[in-house]
């Protein structure tokens, strides 16, 4: 037999749940009882105490009812009251959403924050990658799949998530637990998420918080709009998805400055689409039965669909989709299709067909005509190794594209053979000096393998120390002026002591032997 003693948390565990040392039965929202002490409870809990040393019935009852709360969630807040902490096992894609549900009610906000960073960690990582204009385009780590038959781990599912927890919550619930969610949903192309995974309640939430964002967002607000139309005909029936499907052809291709010339259409899912004698659009008449269910079901759609139109910058979709595709839908008020082409003729410059900051991706490679002498470039100048030459110096190299425009910019390098030590950051377009040490310098901005952070020979911790293997990613937002860093996928916050950087940025690194330094 263990001797008790040693541990309060272990010695506080053997009291979870337990019968014996309880004076209380706790009745889940699934009719499950479990048991706890009193006592604990109301010292853990503000709420607790209320409710059982109130004067009320609960006070004289042993029992206590939580209707909208399962057992899981409760025994996890059990856990977490007895012993201050909870194993991070019990977490899981069913119970996460009603354990933060759960630990809100109860007002304990170290287990919300736990929880809140705990699925910040499990969700798939991002990575936006270049389509043919270097932009826009977001790739999101995202499995459809329920089960990809090589990983035992739990599959957390941004979609998901928040779908249980507007319906938990409410769509307009404010919480970091939304917020976290609706930033990771936003990051994925709305086309690619399966229709089961996202409610049309998760969709308006979404659409709500991220309509005047300043965060990335991955659809279009043509896709936005085909998405929420489908989505809400899916409320009525399979007829009606595959009757708005017809009239919602699917866009391929978006440019920064929506261009109403260069949008492409896939009309292959609108069967009645096709060219005219000058090679401008037009639409054969549906057949008469088809146009005879489309009448009967579109003021259904139209009811269901104005839930999220205002959530829906029409603004931003362009003149031609507008008027030979949405306005033949008859689902949008006249008053509110005049509003955006009226917008349309009193801006000339037209908006980006995204809401959000844009996001960039380019092909980088380091610049051989802009180096240290010391520094040698392999392997079609995707990396840059030190010479043996001059140990005791620092030489650096600037990559080959120059960062000058509005927008978030994210690169990754892997840091394939440290050395004392290796930099990497951003530097300004003019006045390095390539055979020192950029973070001398009053034009570059870098951080080291030291973890320290260096800008004209000021430096500062902002993480810790890191080696060989390790993958840094930089995250340089042009909107702010504003830079971080993640090492190894976890990203750490905007360094405060450089903001308003310069307008026109390389990425950068400086190496001393042996340091090698990888594009990925």
């Amino acid at each position: 037999m263990k001797t008790r003693g040693s541990s309060l948390v272990k010695d506080l565990g053997h009291l979870i749940n337990n019968p014996i040392y309880s004076d209380l039965r706790i009745l889940s929202e699934d009719k499950v009882i479990l048991y706890g002490c009193r006592s604990i409870l109301a010292a853990r809990s503000v709420v607790l105490d209320r409710l059982l040393f109130n004067g009320m019935k609960e006070t004289k009852q042993n029992e206590i009812k939580f209707p909208e709360i399962k057992a899981d969630a409760i025994k996890i807040i059990l856990e977490f009251l007895y012993t201050g902490e909870i194993n991070e096992l019990d977490l899981t894609p069913e119970n996460v959403i009603d354990a933060f549900h759960a630990a809100d009610y109860f007002q304990l906000i170290d287990l919300q924050d736990y929880i809140v960073e705990f699925i910040k960690k499990a969700l798939p990582n991002s990575k936006n990658y270049n389509n043919n204009n270097n932009i826009y385009i977001y790739n999101y780590n995202y499995n459809n799949n329920d089960d990809d038959g090589n990983d035992d781990r739990p599959k957390f599912s941004a979609p998901i998530l928040l779908s249980k927890a507007v319906k938990k919550m409410s769509a307009s619930a404010e919480n970091n637990l939304i917020k976290l969610l609706t930033k990771h949903v936003a990051l994925i192309p709305l086309d690619i998420i399966k229709s089961d995974k996202l409610s049309f309640q998760a969709l308006q939430c979404l659409l709500y918080k991220t309509l005047d964002t300043d965060e990335p967002f991955a659809t279009p607000e043509y896709m936005v709009f085909r998405h929420a139309v489908i989505k809400a005909a899916k409320c009525v029936s399979g007829d009606a998805v595959s009757l708005f499907e017809k009239r919602l052809p699917i866009k391929k291709k978006f440019n920064e400055n929506n261009d109403e010339n260069n949008d492409e259409i896939n009309y292959e899912n609108n069967k009645n689409h096709e060219k005219n004698d000058d090679g401008g659009d037009e639409y054969d008449d549906y057949d008469e039965n088809d146009q005879l269910k489309y009448e009967e079901i579109k003021s259904t759609v139209m009811e269901l669909f104005s839930s999220v139109l205002p959530y829906i910058d029409l603004n931003r979709i362009d003149t031609d989709t507008l008027i030979n595709i949405i306005e033949p839908l008859e689902i949008i008020p006249i008053n509110i299709l005049l509003g955006a082409y009226r917008f349309k003729a009193q801006n000339k410059t037209a908006l980006s067909p995204l809401r959000g900051i844009p996001l960039y991706k380019w092909d980088l490679y380091w610049d051989p005509r802009v180096r240290g002498l010391n520094l040698i470039l392999h392997d079609n100048n995707q990396i840059v190794e030190s010479s043996n030459i001059g140990q005791n110096v620092h030489h650096s190299v600037r990559a080959n594209k120059i960062i000058c425009e509005e927008g978030i910019y994210e690169w990754d390098v892997i840091l394939e053979e440290n050395c004392t030590y290796a930099w990497i950051g951003v530097c300004a377009e003019r006045g390095l000096d390539y055979s020192s040490f950029a973070g001398q310098q009053s034009c570059a901005w870098v951080l080291g393998s030291s973890g320290k952070c260096y800008h004209n020979s000021i430096g500062f911790e902002y993480t810790k120390e890191f080696g060989s293997g390790t993958r840094i990613t930089v995250h340089l937002n042009m909107t702010r002026k504003t830079i971080a860093f993640s090492i190894n996928g976890v990203r750490h916050p905007e360094i405060t002591a450089w903001l308003n950087l310069p307008s026109r940025l390389y990425p950068v690194v400086s190496l001393r032997p042996p340091g090698r330094i990888r594009f990925i």
